[in-house]
C-alpha cells in the first residue's frame, strides 16, 4: 500500500499545477508559463504512471466502484466524450477526455484506499507542503518582482507558478479550506504544518487581488461556518462580505482600466457560441477555434485570453459541451451533494472537519467559476480529484493515527 500511497500523493500534487501543461496545449500561447514542453511532458508522465499503478491495484482487487463515484464520473466524462466526437477538434478534445479518464482512475483509487494507512498521511502531507511552498514562493516572487514578465502581465499581483493571479487564487481557495480542515482534525506537527500552510495561503490570496478568488473564498468560508454549526460566525461573515462588496462597488479595484469591460465581452461571446451549438457545443477545448467566427467587432482579438474561453465556468461548459453536458454535470453534483450530506450526518464533529473543508473548497471554486475558469479544465483537474477527497473524508473521517501526526 505504500507504493499506492506514493502514487496517489504524486498524482494529487502534480494535478495542482495543471496550468503548467499549457505549453502542450494546441491553443495559442498566452501569458507567462514556467514549464517548458519537456517539463510539461514529464508532469503528464507522472500522472500516467501514477494512474496506471492505481488502475492495476483496482483491477487486482476487482471490487465494484462506489455508486456515487460511478454515477458522478459517468455524468462528467461521457458528455465530454460525446462533445469531443461531434466537435470541431476531435483529436485535441479526445486528449482532454483521456486526461479525464486518468483523473477518474485517481478519483476511484482515492475513495477506495484513503482509509488505508499510509494513504491519507502521504497525500495530505505532500499536499500541505506543496501548498505552503507555492504560497511562499509566490509571495517571494511578488516582493522581488521576478520574473519581470510575470509581474507585468499580472499588473503587480501574486501569480506564482500559476500563469495568472486568478488561476493562483483558484488553487489557493481550495487549499486554504482543506488545510484549515486538516488543522482542526489533526494534532501535533501535522496541525502546525496545516495551520502554517493555511495562513500562508490566505496571505497569498490577499496578494492576488483577485476579486473572483475573494468572492469564492468568502462563499466557502460562509458555507464552512454554517455547515460546522457556527451560525453566528456564518452570519457575521455574511455581513462582513456584504459590507466589503459595497465598498468595492463604490471604490472598484481596477488592475487594468483598459480591460474593465472584458468580462461582459467574453460572456457575450460565450452566450453566442452556446446559442449556436446548443446540444453538444464545440467540444472540449475547441472554443478558441470557433471564437473568430462569432467575435463581436469590439471583442478580444484571437489568441488573447478572452478568445480562449468565456471566463465563466458554466458558460464555458455550455459552449464546449452544450445542454447535454450542463444537465449531466448538474446531475453529478446532485449525486455528490446527496451522498456527502447523508454520510456526514452520522459523523462526529471532529471527523467532519476535513470533509467540510474539502466541500468548502469546492463551494469556493464553484462561486469563483461565475467569473473565471475554463469549464472542462476545471472538471478534469479540480472537480474530479477534489470530490474524491471530499467523499473519502466524509466516509472515513481523518484516518491518521495520533502517533503519525
Amino acid at each position: 500500500m505504500r507504493i499506492t500511497a506514493l502514487a496517489l500523493a504524486a498524482f494529487f500534487v502534480v494535478v495542482q499545477f495543471y496550468t503548467s501543461l499549457a505549453s502542450l496545449s494546441p491553443t495559442p500561447p498566452v501569458g507567462y508559463v514556467f514549464a517548458t514542453r519537456a517539463v510539461a511532458a514529464g508532469l503528464i508522465v507522472v500522472l500516467i504512471v501514477s494512474a496506471l499503478w492505481c488502475l492495476g491495484e483496482l483491477l487486482r482487487e476487482r471490487r465494484p466502484v462506489p455508486a456515487t463515484s460511478r454515477a458522478l464520473l459517468s455524468a462528467w466524462i461521457a458528455p465530454a466524450a460525446l462533445a469531443a466526437v461531434l466537435g470541431f477538434d476531435p483529436l485535441s478534445s479526445l486528449q482532454v477526455v483521456a486526461v479525464m479518464l486518468l483523473t477518474g482512475i485517481f478519483h476511484i483509487a482515492l475513495v477506495r484506499y484513503y482509509a488505508r494507512p499510509p494513504v491519507a498521511r502521504y497525500l495530505l502531507g505532500a499536499y500541505l507542503w506543496t501548498g505552503l511552498a507555492a504560497s511562499v514562493a509566490a509571495l517571494a516572487m511578488l516582493a522581488a518582482r521576478e520574473p519581470a514578465a510575470l509581474f507585468a502581465l499580472n499588473n503587480g499581483r501574486a501569480a506564482g507558478f500559476f500563469v495568472t493571479a486568478n488561476q493562483f487564487a483558484s488553487f489557493l481557495i481550495a487549499f486554504i479550506f482543506i488545510a484549515f480542515g486538516t488543522a482542526l482534525a489533526s494534532a501535533g506537527r501535522l496541525r502546525g504544518l496545516a495551520a502554517t500552510a493555511s495562513a500562508s495561503a490566505l496571505l497569498a490570496l490577499v496578494a492576488t487581488v483577485s476579486l473572483a478568488g475573494w468572492f469564492g473564498g468568502a462563499a466557502g468560508a460562509i458555507f464552512f461556518a454554517f455547515a460546522s454549526g457556527a451560525r453566528r460566525t456564518g452570519i457575521a461573515l455574511s455581513c462582513c462580505c456584504v459590507a466589503l462588496a459595497l465598498v468595492l462597488a463604490l471604490h472598484p479595484l481596477r488592475h487594468n482600466p483598459a480591460g474593465s469591460l472584458d468580462r461582459l465581452r467574453t460572456w457575450g461571446a460565450g452566450l453566442r457560441v452556446a446559442a449556436l451549438l446548443p446540444l453538444t457545443g464545440t467540444g472540449p477545448m475547441a472554443y478558441w477555434r470557433v471564437y473568430p467566427a462569432i467575435r463581436a467587432p469590439d471583442g478580444d482579438p484571437p489568441g488573447s485570453f478572452g478568445a480562449l474561453h468565456p471566463h465563466n465556468a458554466y458558460l464555458s461548459l455550455a459552449a464546449e459541451t452544450g445542454a447535454v453536458g450542463l444537465l449531466a454535470f448538474a446531475y453529478g453534483w446532485y449525486r455528490f451533494g446527496r451522498t456527502v450530506a447523508s454520510t456526514l450526518r452520522a459523523s462526529p464533529p471532529r471527523g467532519r472537519s476535513l470533509a467540510l473543508g474539502a466541500c468548502a473548497g469546492l463551494v469556493a471554486l464553484l462561486a469563483q467559476g461565475l467569473f473565471d475558469s475554463i469549464g472542462i479544465v476545471e472538471v478534469t483537474f479540480v472537480w474530479i480529484p477534489y470530490t474524491a477527497l471530499a467523499l473519502a473524508a466524509a466516509e472515513a473521517g481523518f484516518p491518521i493515527p495520533a502517533r503519525a501526526r
